[in-house]
This record gives structure tokens, sequence and C-alpha cells, in this order.
């Protein structure tokens, strides 16, 4: 069944990509959400209504082949009243009268061979399944090509992971001054009948479904810890900015940290509240001397108490001092995180994050390292070990464990520790007299 412009009824959910001034827009939406037949009407409008001269649009998706299967039909349709020519089959373009006189062009095509579009401006892009086309050719070939006519671009797709869509969806989402964010999970546009959407949770795993019909970046990290907590509090609203998430100067802070050198050091700064944590701030270094944490601790003010890792208590071949003796001589009495079994750890950050609230414009970073913390994968065996890889999350995930397991905010009765020792003791413990006493000059010392 054919339909022209005249005849298009946006759905609801659509409503806002037709009446936005923005000059970008990201869709995230379900399978048979109808994005593609709103985004070419959007397309067609556009290059109806522009006054600019000899005026070109595009739709494009990651292969040709995929973009004229897809839109080409619905671009036909939707601009046959106002052709000014047959559609060129062979080029896939459409030539339409605008409303000011003149020609208006719109392009479909592939992504796949980025060199044919170098060149060429746009006024007006639409980039399906953006998840699947190439940084480079957004970067390197598209965001050019709109510049001298500061052309608008629209992004679409469903989630496939932590590739460039979910970058373009986080930027849009962090900037609502100037970007339009549409996210259309199925729960929420109530376009598929509930029955459709009973049969596909019964066919699919719960992970497929995530991403298929509610639109889940958190469910396409295989293997990640704390994706699906993460995604459940940003829905309830405790990941945000404003000043429910900011410091409350009438109280003290808290930081915990993971320690290292040649590696990152990280550290999460929070703070309790009624109800819950704040978790307010997170910093990351790395190749820097232990002074420059402690100055940067001490310039956040009013801490209450710091937070250091089991093996802040051993020393150092180059200085014979640990840290904590670094700690304590620089006026900082910190606490030891108990060394607690890896699994434990993982179910008490499980259990305290469901009570934080992250202030995101300062936690950002750490909040993307909590959310792509993964099992290590067995390439071999096909599936993940019981153990954590090691990469450039894993500093900033290791400081938000020894947070939950110092907040004292998570049921201590399911926590094994991996000595007899601290099993009768899962409450935090301080230093012995030699580490108070390695710390004072033979000046001071009274004995």
């Amino acid at each position: 069944m054919t339909m022209s412009l005249s005849e298009y009824v946006p759905r609801d959910c659509f409503v806002p990509l037709h009446k936005r001034s923005k000059r970008w827009a990201v869709i995230v939406a379900h399978r048979r959400a109808g994005k593609t037949v709103s985004v070419c009407a959007d397309l067609v409008i556009g290059a109806l209504e522009t006054a600019l001269p000899r005026p070109q649009f595009a739709y494009l998706a990651p292969l040709r082949e995929q973009a004229k299967k897809t839109a080409w039909q619905y671009l036909k349709d939707l601009t046959k009243p106002h052709w000014a020519k047959k559609p060129n089959e062979a080029e896939l373009k459409i030539e339409i009268d605008n409303a000011h006189g003149g020609t208006s062009i719109i392009y479909v095509g592939g992504a796949d061979n980025p060199d044919s579009l170098r060149g060429l401006y746009f006024d007006g892009i639409a980039l399906d399944e953006a998840g699947d086309i190439r940084p480079s050719t957004w970067y390197s070939v598209l965001r050019p090509a709109l510049s001298d006519r500061q052309g608008w671009a629209i992004f679409m797709g469903t989630p496939k992971g932590r590739n460039m869509f979910w970058s373009l969806r986080e930027e849009a989402r962090m900037n609502p001054g100037t970007h339009l964010l549409l996210e259309l999970p199925a729960s929420v546009t109530h376009i598929l009948p509930e029955e459709e959407l009973r049969d596909a949770r019964a066919q699919m795993t719960p992970e497929t479904y995530a991403i298929e019909y509610e639109c889940s970046f958190d469910a396409s990290i295989p293997g990640s810890y704390f994706a699906r907590e993460i995604g459940e509090i940003y829905g309830k609203g405790q990941i945000g900015t404003g000043a429910i998430f900011h410091r409350d100067p009438a109280f003290p802070v808290f930081v915990a940290g993971d320690l290292g050198f040649t590696d990152s050091c990280a550290w999460w700064v929070w703070q309790k509240a009624s109800g819950g944590i704040r978790i307010l701030d997170y910093y990351e270094e790395n190749s820097q001397p232990i002074s420059h944490y402690i100055e940067w601790i001490k310039r956040l003010g009013n801490v209450e108490t710091v937070y250091l890792p089991h093996d802040a208590r051993a020393k150092s071949l180059q200085t014979g001092r640990s840290i904590v003796e670094v700690f304590l001589s620089n006026g900082i009495v910190p606490e030891i995180v108990p060394k607690m079994k890896f699994a434990d750890g993982v179910e008490a950050v499980r259990q305290v994050i469901r009570g934080c609230w992250f202030d995101e414009e300062r936690v950002y970073a750490g909040l993307e390292h909590l959310r792509a913390y993964c099992r290590e994968w067995d390439e071999k065996a096909g599936t993940f070990r019981d153990r954590p890889s090691h990469d450039a999350h894993s500093h900033g995930a290791d400081a938000f464990r020894y947070l939950a397991l110092s907040c004292g905010e998570f049921n201590t009765s399911i926590l094994l520790t991996e000595s007899a020792t601290d099993a009768k003791n899962t409450t935090l413990y301080s230093f012995s007299l030699e580490d108070l006493w390695a710390t004072q000059s033979p000046a001071s010392r009274r004995i």
C-alpha cells in the first residue's frame, strides 16, 4: 500500500521529531516502532520546506542494498506528488519540486563506501542502524559534509553494545540544549500488542528482549557485573544532575580508593544521606606519587574517613614505608577495608548500588567503568570465566567495591571473608602500634 506525504500521520512518539528545532536528533527505538517511515517523512518535509539553493538530503544505511530495501520505496511513495522527474533507480536519487520554486535531491545509499560520499554537501541526513556504521565515516566524511550549509542529522537504531550509536546517544543525553533524544522502548510506546510482547519474552532470552524491545544498552554488555543494576537505577532517576545529587556542606564526606602507580589510582567520594548514599565525585589518575592523591583528598575538605585496600599495609622496597604510614605522616588516619572474597565484594556492590544517587556530571567516567566492568572471556571454551577482565575499567570498579564494603549499607551475613581472623570481624579495622610508631620522628618519640 502506497502512502504520500499528505496521507502520512505520525505516531505520537515521533511527533517531537517533526517539531524539533535542534540540529541533532537521536532515536533509540524498539523493533517495528515505525522509525524508518517517520524519518523518511522527515527527510521529505525538510526537502520540501528548505529555501536553500540546490538542496541535497540523504538516507544512509550501513549497506547500500540495505538502504534500498529499507527506505527506497517509502521515499518514492512519500514524494510521488512532488517529483520533478521520475526517480533514478540506478543512482537511488529522487528529485522533487520544493516550496520555494527550486529542486531538492534526496539520495539513498550505503555508508560502506565512504569515498563515494566525499565531496558532497548535505542539508540533512538520516543514518539508519548508526551503530553499524564506521565512526570514521561519520566523523571524517559525513560530518564535514554538513558544515558549510550547517545541515542537520538524525541517528537511529536499536542498541548493539558500546558502539558509535551509544556514544551519540550519550552525547544527546548529556546535551539536551542542542540535541533531541527519543528513547522509545516497547513498554512506553504501546505500539505493539501486549500479546506479541508476551510471546517475544517467552521465546527470547531476557537480555535479547531487553535489547530489541526495551532499548537497553546495558543488556548489550556481555559478561558485565553491574550494567543491569546501573540500568535499573538510571530508570528510577537515581543518576542525574541537579541539587538533589549535590554535596550537602553540613555533613562530612567519605573517600575510598584503589591504589596503583604505573596503573591508575581511582577514588570515589560519597556522603551518607537520608534514604541512600550520594555518590559525589570520581577521580582517576596514573603515574602520580601518593602525595598527589593525599593533597587531592585534603582539598575536598571535611573528610571523615579515607578507606584504603588491604595491600596499603605493604611496605615499599624503595622507601621502607607503607602507604598507610604515608597517610598517617600526612595527618590522615585511614581505615583498611577488610579482605573479602571477590564474589562477596561483587554482591556487596549489587546491594549498595541500588541505594546510591549518582551526580552524573562529576562521576560519569566512574559510572562507565562500573557499567563496562566484565568477566574475562575464555575464547577456547566459549564462555566467561569466574574472574574479572583486568583492563581500563578495573580500577574504578575495584574502588567502588571498596566503597560498598566500607559504607555499612550491605548485608554482612552474605559475606565470606578470606581468613578465619577476618571472619571474626567483618567491620573495618585500623592499625597496629608499629604502624603509628613508624610514622613518628625520633625526636617526637617519648620512649
